[in-house]
């Protein structure tokens, strides 16, 4: 069994969830009726509203992303499929890429209808570029992915669903819900220490703000549609917040499959 025959039957298996394709829905409807809301009672410019979208996109999708992928290893796992698919040709690497690769064409898939839609509902209302549309779109499948890649991660470092769970539920606490909290906390840390002064921004507490692959894909996009692609400042360019958010689509999988890789199947 090779790499795409796993992908491709992770694919029709994840995309029977009736609870995974709710989770897209309430996202998809959610986004696109506040998003409509505002472009008809506000008087804000397509690209505002494109903004606040996106904003918007960017604390929910991951929880998508986080549901689809933290079971892809320990719901196989506990039902002992796993271990069968093992004592196949394919081995433990085989099957976590296999594993990623159908989660995050699915998760590409909600997220080009949800950012098609919403994006649709904008260009309709307020008119804008098709441009912006493509930014829009691309930049959340790209956060998406690296969601996705936490959750396969987690998943294939995890021995068992509910703590795959529990660790996917303090990711998207920690780098979406909570971060401007542990970032404020930095940086009163940093200055009581010495390591800043109050209302400076050295590089590094740059980059914690930009460090979760939420951020990073605000950036890029916000970026993008500013014109700065590749500035000689790297807060102020796309090529950093891209560079952050592969690094989380390769990170996390490596790390779940060095621990997978050493891991009693039983």
């Amino acid at each position: 069994m090779s790499v795409r025959t796993i992908a491709r039957k992770d694919l029709a298996d994840a995309s029977r969830s009736k609870a995974l394709w709710a989770v897209i829905l309430i996202v998809l409807l959610s986004t696109a009726g506040i998003t409509t809301l505002l472009a008809v009672t506000s008087d804000m410019a397509a690209g505002e509203v494109f903004s606040l979208s996106f904003q918007l996109a960017v604390t929910m999708l991951p929880i998508v992303a986080l549901v689809l992928a933290k079971g892809a290893i320990t719901a196989e796992r506990e039902s002992g499929s796993l271990r069968v698919l093992l004592s196949l040709p394919p081995s433990r690497r085989d099957a976590l890429v296999g594993k990623l690769l159908g989660r995050t064409a699915l998760m590409l898939v909600a997220t080009l209808i949800s950012g098609f839609v919403t994006g649709l509902v904008v260009l309709t209302i307020l008119g804008g570029t098709f441009g912006s549309l493509a930014a829009f779109i691309g930049f959340l499948g790209l956060m998406g992915v690296a969601f996705v890649a936490i959750g396969v991660g987690i998943s294939a470092g995890s021995s068992s669903d509910s703590r795959a769970t529990a660790v996917a539920v303090g990711a998207y606490m920690i780098l979406v819900a909570l971060w401007n909290l542990i970032q404020s906390a930095i940086q009163y840390g940093a200055i009581e220490l010495g390591l800043m002064t109050e209302g400076s921004a050295p590089a590094w507490m740059k980059l914690v703000g930009l460090f979760p692959p939420n951020r990073a894909a605000r950036a890029a996009y916000r970026n993008t549609v500013a014109g700065q692609l590749f500035g000689t400042d790297p807060f102020a360019s796309v090529w950093l917040p891209v560079l952050l958010l592969l690094a989380w689509i390769v990170v996390p999988v490596t790390i779940g499959y060095l621990r997978l890789r050493d891991a009693q199947i039983g």
